[in-house]
């Protein structure tokens, strides 16, 4: 693990003096960060690029965050390990790469039951989310931000997947509790970070992807290589994650904390419009562009959650406690609001 951190750090140190240090200024702090998103994507404008800008001005430039994309620095997947070690101050990410070290964080972008797009920021925030979270960031040598919401996901194709039986034999680019729920139906999951998604698909390596929101997929210009896309969305209230390493978090004075968490909420806030705002327009641009939207039989979205409630109960709360209390808070907050959901570890309507 050492090796691996160490190599992570000299990688950061060559991204580096590839792109320059941060500006000579008067800054007190300079943080360098990188995000999932590409400077093509409104994420990388309106969520990382803003939030940055927040805190330099809310800071009256005593803190600059240089901000790097998607694959800069470290692939995707390795941005919570490239934070941990310091080679990063912090990561727009998905905790979902983690999950092999940290069972707690087991299916932690995606709910069994997504039922509304803001669920998993309301959650964290308001819901109990980051009391139960930001103790196992800890002991990972990080602290947990927060979140930024995505929109709900698509299923995006070069073969017709009308229906759930389709999916048998399907190679797709999918991660967490989505692919364990995937392969109950046949498919084929495939890791790969979301900057090799285009070759992959262009090249046939996979047939299929999921990766966040509609606005993201466009951002990457995936619909220039995929012929289909999967109505309806299949899960909603879906999350980002931000994580600082430890050292970095706790260097930091108490009003410049207070303004790191101030500036990603109002951020998260533009971002989450914004998404809103672009999301019909990119569905004309992908119809002109002439990719065709399937929409599936009544039921098998229906089925689908069966199979995340199934992943959850017979292998996420049998591998973690942790894992079971936080999912159990976070139906237990959906219950709340009325919705009716499944107990992490039982099939009764919790």
């Amino acid at each position: 693990m050492k090796t691996k951190l160490k190599s992570i750090a000299l990688s950061a140190f060559a991204a580096a003096l590839t792109f320059g240090p941060l500006q000579a200024s008067a800054a007190d702090v300079e943080w360098r960060m990188q995000t999932y998103a590409s400077t093509g994507m409104s994420e990388y404008n309106s969520l990382v690029v803003n939030f940055a800008n927040r805190v330099e001005k809310a800071s009256a430039g005593r803190m600059k965050i240089q901000v790097f994309p998607a694959g800069q620095v470290v692939a995707s997947p390795e941005v919570t390990e490239a934070v941990r070690a310091g080679a990063l101050d912090l990561g727009n990410t998905f905790l979902l790469y983690y999950a092999g070290k940290e069972p707690a964080l087991q299916g932690i972008n995606e709910w069994p039951a997504g039922l509304y797009d803001q669920q998993a920021l309301e959650w964290f925030y308001s819901g109990g989310g980051k009391e139960l979270l930001r103790p196992v960031g800890e002991r990972n040598n990080f602290y947990y931000l927060g979140v930024s919401t995505l929109l709900g996901e698509n299923i995006w194709s070069n073969k017709k997947i009308e229906s759930l039986e389709d999916f048998k034999g399907l190679k797709i680019r999918t991660a967490g509790l989505t692919a364990e729920s995937l392969s109950k139906f046949g498919a084929s999951p495939v890791s790969m970070a979301s900057e090799d998604i285009y070759t992959g698909m262009q090249r046939g390596t996979i047939d299929a992807f999921e990766f966040v929101s509609t606005p993201v997929h466009y951002g990457f210009g995936w619909h220039e290589v995929t012929k289909y896309v999967i109505n309806p969305k299949f899960t909603m209230g879906g999350s980002s994650d931000w994580i600082v390493n430890l050292d970095s978090w706790n260097a930091l004075p108490d009003d410049l904390k207070e303004i790191v968490d101030n500036s990603l909420r109002a951020a998260s806030d533009d971002f989450f419009v914004q998404s809103r705002l672009e999301e019909g327009e990119i569905v004309k641009k992908l119809e002109e562009a002439g990719v065709e939207f399937l929409t599936w039989p009544e039921g098998e979205i229906e089925k689908f959650e069966k199979a995340r409630y199934e992943v959850v109960r017979e292998k996420y709360s049998p591998n973690s406690e942790d894992f079971r209390v936080i999912q159990q808070s976070r139906m237990d907050f959906l219950t709340k609001l009325g919705y009716a959901v499944e107990a992490p570890d039982r099939k009764s309507v919790v």
